[in-house]
């Protein structure tokens, strides 16, 4: 008789219908993702150029090198090898400010962080690499080591479904990224997930160091619409997420201030990100999930060309 898996994890009453839930959700933006543009976009940076072969009858004419022809009247084609198993990390950021929804979206930033993670982590596993997950604020509060093998997905979903938004936490960026370095090793891909308030020089500084190691880093810059605009039209009373003061104020007197000083943090993080050979992706919540996978997979696509 076949033990349940629900008694080998050890979990918390209720802990299930939460992975079921966010495993249909991962269900539903990955096939999103797969019907556009990319169904077999392998994510890990682990298919490299090898040699070049004489062209042979029946070898995939997809692989001819048109430069070499160019060259040298001749065909040749582009052999491939696979190098061994990528390992990746999913970080979430757990900071109280990811548990805003806003007005305008059916997702907190902090459970459409969980979403994206999820339907990442399930292709990546299905493609045969190794995710893990590290879920922080001021401190660590998930830590699952990475893994490939095909009963590791249930247990990164269980991780993700399970980790709760830390209330008046601030985020510390810098001691999770020296803790994926240090897992990592020489090369890896780190996929973070964060509205990236408080991205500080220490944290922009290790990330540099972790993007010119070679590490593939994306961020998937999680915001709601109402931090975008500010669109209320009465008086607001703003509630600070990480221990700021609270504000009471009319937003048509702040709007203007507000987003210019929006848009130069926004200057700062993509300076901080080219400089670090970084990808920054806008994860708005009022995007469907997949929309936001397709935009992943296409900039990886531009950055192999």
């Amino acid at each position: 008789m076949t033990q349940d898996p629900r008694i080998l994890l050890d979990v918390e009453p209720g802990t299930y219908d939460a992975i079921s839930h966010l495993k249909i959700q991962v269900v539903a933006a990955i096939e999103g993702f797969l019907g556009g543009a990319h169904r077999s976009l392998h994510l890990g940076p682990s298919v490299e150029f090898s040699e070049h072969n004489r062209y042979s009858p029946g070898d995939d004419i997809r692989n001819i090198d048109w430069k070499a022809l160019a060259r040298t009247d001749r065909y040749f084609v582009k052999a491939h090898e696979r190098d061994a198993q990528l390992t990746c990390l999913m970080l979430l950021d757990c900071s109280g400010s990811m548990d805003y929804q806003g007005s305008r979206t059916r997702f907190n930033k902090f459970d459409y962080a969980k979403i994206l993670l999820g339907a990442l982590s399930h292709l990546l596993v299905k493609q045969g690499d190794a995710v893990g997950v590290l879920g922080f604020a001021e401190s660590l509060t998930v830590s699952l080591p990475p893994g490939g093998h095909p009963g590791h997905l249930p247990i990164v979903l269980e991780r993700l479904a399970r980790a709760q938004v830390q209330p008046n936490h601030r985020t510390r960026f810098a001691d999770v990224l020296k803790r994926a370095q240090s897992i990592l090793g020489q090369r890896g891909m780190l996929v973070l997930a964060s509205d990236m308030w408080q991205m500080d020089e220490e944290a922009g500084l290790i990330l540099k160091g972790l993007g010119h190691k070679g590490h593939d880093i994306t961020v998937l810059q999680v915001q709601s619409p109402d931090e975008l605009d500010l669109p209320f039209d009465q008086t607001v009373e703003f509630k600070g997420m990480e221990r700021e003061p609270g504000l009471i104020a009319e937003p048509a007197l702040l709007r203007h201030d507000y987003v210019n000083a929006l848009a130069k943090e926004q200057a700062r993080l993509s300076l901080l990100t080219r400089q670090s050979r970084v990808d920054m992706v806008a994860a708005h919540t009022s995007r469907q999930p997949y929309e936001v996978l397709v935009e992943f997979a296409s900039r990886r696509n531009r950055s192999r060309k």
